[in-house]
């Protein structure tokens, strides 16, 4: 074990494959719909742009999940950390669904209950089962480097392993600026579409949200990927928060 990273949910203090740019991803606009609509599937067209229309929200917010017929929704905690040297910021949202096996028997309230905060030490449950889920864009100047979805389950569900990594190359993303030095400037809107479902209901690859950023931590992948979740929950007492083990 070469180091630990601690990562912290905090209950008191409520405080994102390199594209080519182009003109489009300069255009400022000032639209009035922040909560801008899920797109055709077939209509989709990738962007990035400053929206002067934009508000800021909260840490702690709604991850929107659609299949274009259904919408549903789940918690999820944004996190962000920047990289003034070379302008650039890695925004990422935090969530947490049942597993595949717990979604096939459990009622539509019980799957939304929130296995994030169990992680905290807001519930007396003995146990965790549980997918969670890291959706972490990267962004440099006014182009996206790369969006990637990491999964990490209790149970071996993606085909053997219980660890998933997605790469991401349709989005929509409304900003408030392409300069990253200040990262409680930095927040927007987005709209991601996945190539296979996020696993929540069926044939849910859409995914839509709001995120305001901090200089806090983010999660990278080969941490998510060696991270023992049941023993950071047995851990949770001590460190308040979950712990990832490098």
């Amino acid at each position: 074990m070469t180091g630990r990273i601690f990562i912290l949910f905090i209950i008191f203090i409520i405080s994102c494959k390199p594209k080519k740019e182009n003109q489009e991803n300069l255009k400022v606009i000032t639209s009035t719909d922040k909560e801008f609509k899920f797109t055709d599937t077939d209509n989709f067209k990738n962007y990035i742009k400053i929206d002067t229309s934009l508000t800021k929200t909260r840490m702690w917010g709604k991850l929107v999940i659609s299949n274009s017929i259904k919408n549903d929704s789940i918690l999820s905690l944004c996190q962000c950390k920047k990289d003034i040297k070379n302008n650039i910021i890695k925004i990422q949202f935090k969530t947490a669904i049942p597993t595949q096996k717990e979604l096939d028997t459990m009622d539509e309230s019980s799957k939304k209950r929130n296995r994030l905060m169990y992680l905290g030490d807001l519930s007396n449950s003995k146990t965790i089962n549980g997918q969670f889920k890291f959706l972490t864009i990267i962004l440099k100047d006014s182009v996206v480097k790369s969006i990637n979805l990491y999964s990490k389950s209790t149970e071996k569900e993606y085909d053997g392993t219980d660890f998933d990594s997605l790469s991401i190359e349709r989005y929509k993303i409304n900003i408030s600026k392409f300069d990253y030095k200040i990262a409680s400037d930095i927040y927007g809107v987005f709209e991601i579409q996945l190539n296979k479902p996020f696993g929540f209901f069926k044939n849910d690859t859409i995914l839509k949200g709001k995120f305001v950023c901090n200089n806090w931590k983010i999660t990278e992948k080969k941490q998510i990927k060696k991270w023992n979740i049941k023993k950071s929950f047995a851990n949770r007492n001590n460190d308040r928060g979950f712990r990832l083990i490098e």
